[in-house]
């Protein structure tokens, strides 16, 4: 779909008005509201907040919705947005059309769609999986990506780039690469907190990978690390996230 204005997509609008709108979003979050944390139910609010002017669709962007959330509250960070975003398509709440500009992704059109009961709403697709490009991939993305390097190379075994804390633990368990990607998930879901330092991402990493390791140990079933890891991350963030609420 090529990117443009907003007007140029009311047509993929399900309902007659705003009235009509709210009307069905009242339905969803009778019935799904508890299966988004608080946090991710504030960045549903403010999406639902931009889709307003026509009823049930918006193309604000990621960031721009992050930002917003910042305006009169604390706010949420892109990756407890982009959770959001993943369990309402998975809920069939959201369509999502992504965008492009030529060859170059921009970002995406978020569509609300008719209740539906839940009884008819069937999951196609875990939320645990590693998290799919929800928007317009940064820099740091596309460079995970593109990192062909043959780890196993590295001098002395090191990992450059992952702090020697984290890596000397997760070695233990995993291979020098599957690290680097273990890695990668705490640098991605902390990127938009400006507020921690480098030793706390690195505590919120191991903390993380320990609780990952006692699940595992307690039989839970786990089809992939690195989305089932992203998870953890983000719900210890999202504790932190409301103490720090209760506490203002």
């Amino acid at each position: 779909m090529k990117s443009g204005n907003i007007e140029q997509f009311v047509h993929l609008s399900k309902f007659i008005d705003k009235d009509e709108f709210n009307s069905h979003i009242e339905q969803w979050m009778v019935d799904f509201k508890n299966q988004f944390t608080k946090s991710e139910v504030i960045g549903l609010k403010r999406l639902i907040r931009y889709s307003c002017k026509y009823a049930g669709i918006s193309n604000a962007k990621i960031q721009t919705l992050v930002s917003a959330t910042h305006n009169n509250e604390i706010g949420i960070s892109r990756s407890t947005l982009e959770r959001m975003l993943r369990k309402a398509k998975q809920y069939g709440i959201l369509t999502v059309y992504n965008t492009f500009c030529g060859s170059n992704q921009r970002h995406n059109v978020y569509v609300f769609n008719r209740y539906q009961s839940i009884k008819k709403v069937e999951s196609q697709s875990s939320v645990n999986e590693v998290p799919e490009t929800i928007d317009v991939p940064n820099q740091e993305t596309s460079q995970v990506k593109t990192n062909n390097i043959l780890i196993d190379t590295y001098k002395d075994n090191v990992i450059p780039n992952v702090p020697l804390r984290f890596q000397n633990l997760v070695k233990s368990y995993y291979s020098p690469k599957e690290v680097l990607e273990l890695w990668k998930c705490v640098k991605n879901s902390t990127r938009y907190l400006t507020y921690m330092n480098k030793l706390e991402k690195i505590n919120l990493g191991i903390k993380a990978f320990k609780q990952c390791i006692v699940n595992m140990k307690l039989g839970y079933k786990i089809r992939n690390i690195f989305g089932y890891y992203f998870r953890i991350l983000n719900e210890f963030l999202d504790t932190e996230y409301m103490k720090v609420i209760c506490n203002t």
